[in-house]
């Protein structure tokens, strides 16, 4: 039996639609370059959604007394 794996790039439409975040934001992400893409030709894009994920962590706030804080 074979397992077919599932794609890893998805469209913004897809990615939207995945986590949960408005089109016109990850458009905005995207002209401000704080997330990554590929764009093959000239209209087409595309995401690999681990690589989203990763760099939006990055500008993830952290509310005061969250107990995930590192301790200093």
């Amino acid at each position: 039996m074979r397992v077919s794996k599932k794609c890893a790039l998805v469209n913004i439409s897809g990615l939207s639609e995945d986590i949960g975040i408005p089109i016109r934001t990850l458009r905005s992400l995207m002209a401000a370059r704080k997330i990554p893409f590929f764009k093959c030709g000239h209209r087409t894009i595309f995401f690999d959604r681990e690589k989203v994920m990763e760099a939006l962590r990055r500008f993830e706030l952290r509310a005061v007394g969250d107990e995930r804080r590192a301790k200093t």
